[in-house]
């Protein structure tokens, strides 16, 4: 038995099973085949395995796993942005992955500001409830246009009916790889998103899991699991 699921054997105490939530948002998770599948899912599912934990996953829209993981006793949901609003919120295991969000234009496009201040004065696209959304809020982005999917917005932006989209580096670089015709403007944050678990998940529940997990960054299986994927392309 390894050290993580000693402690999750150790912890009888709180709901057998677990439920962990997640959106459709390739490269982390994503229905291929009627199987949810994705970089942070197969994290999750190896974690999950190694430490003994029954569990359901599944996608639903974000903002109704966010709800249910904040009153539900027996939900998590990823892939969460760590927010400094967040932290008390929930209890985490991180990080699941770490990125950066960038603005992102349309290819030859005219909208390139060199600074977050100039960016302010174009229309920016943002998935609604995403942590782009709060993150250009918190700063001060006056024009911004909410949208209920990345791919809404990146259809907006190509259409010409917002300048720039606020996105991950990740989504970027995996909407490159099916051909869209889009450049990086500029970055705007660096990001650690991970699992999020409602306060009342028990203390040894989470400090397992993140056992398991910082033993998969610290031995490359994080890293092997992300190349997979930007190998495959989905």
């Amino acid at each position: 038995m390894t050290a993580a699921s000693a402690q999750s054997a150790a912890a009888p105490d709180g709901p057998k099973t677990l439920t962990f939530l997640t959106e459709e948002y390739p490269p982390f998770g994503f229905t291929k085949n009627g199987v949810v599948t994705g970089s942070s899912v197969d994290q999750i599912r190896a974690i999950l395995t190694e430490i003994h934990q029954d569990y359901t996953l599944d996608i639903v829209p974000w903002a109704r796993a966010f709800a249910t993981a904040q009153a539900d006793p027996a939900t998590c949901i990823f892939t969460t942005a760590f927010l400094p609003e967040r932290a008390a919120q929930f209890k985490w295991v991180l990080p699941l992955d770490v990125d950066a969000l960038l603005l992102v234009g349309r290819s030859g496009g005219t909208a390139l500001p060199r600074s977050i201040e100039a960016a302010k004065a174009f229309t920016v696209a943002v998935y609604n409830g995403d942590i782009g959304e709060r993150i250009a809020l918190a700063m001060g982005f006056q024009h911004l246009d909410s949208a209920p999917s990345v791919e809404l917005s990146i259809k907006k932006l190509l259409a010409g009916r917002v300048d720039l989209v606020l996105i991950t580096g990740k989504t970027f670089n995996e909407l490159r790889s099916q051909d869209q015709p889009l450049e990086e403007v500029l970055k705007v944050e660096s990001t650690r998103s991970g699992i999020a678990c409602n306060p009342s998940v028990p203390d040894a529940r989470i400090a397992a899991m993140q056992a398991v997990l910082d033993r998969m960054i610290a031995d490359g299986t994080q890293a092997e699991i992300e190349q997979r994927y930007r190998i495959s392309g989905n």
